[in-house]
């Protein structure tokens, strides 16, 4: 392998990781949290193919895409962690969906929710109805959290 082989690798990676980041933002957090399982066979397939048209043949170029990969997913996460401008540009922002126990069926619709996937979140959180919700919020991990009314959560 020649160190030409290696930087041609290394870009491939690059863009194999960064490629990944717009298919995940592009199918929004729900993607993230809230998934059924044709959503996760849906983005494993893509990762996959995605793999297969930017990772080189033999164990040389694996071992750079491994180490590329990981490097830029450590270096974001640092970055992320230390830049909330930078952190914006890769990951969602929180977004209300409920308010003083009114459903916000525009955030719904943005965010590519359902009323009943919503409300079977309630639920899992032992809430029966929305008016029983202060705030319920889809995080920027696409998971939904809740404050109730009477300040338990």
């Amino acid at each position: 392998m020649t160190s030409s082989d290696v930087w041609q690798q290394i870009g491939l990676s690059c863009l194999y990781y960064f490629g990944l980041i717009l298919i995940v933002r592009m199918a929004g957090k729900r993607l993230a949290g809230q998934t059924t399982t044709i959503d996760l066979i849906i983005l494993i397939s893509l990762g996959v193919v995605l793999q297969n048209l930017t990772l080189g043949e033999g164990k040389w170029n694996s071992a750079v895409f491994i180490l590329t990969v990981f490097s830029l997913h450590v270096v974001q996460a640092r970055l992320c962690q230390r830049f909330p401008a930078f952190r914006r540009l890769f990951r969602e922002q929180p977004r209300p969906l409920i308010r003083q126990g009114r459903i916000l069926p525009e955030a719904l619709e943005d965010e590519g929710l359902t009323e009943d996937e919503l409300l079977a979140a309630l639920r899992r959180m032992g809430v029966d109805s929305p008016k029983q919700v202060r705030l319920a919020v889809l995080e920027e991990t696409g998971h939904i959290s809740a404050i109730r009314n009477d300040g338990m959560a």
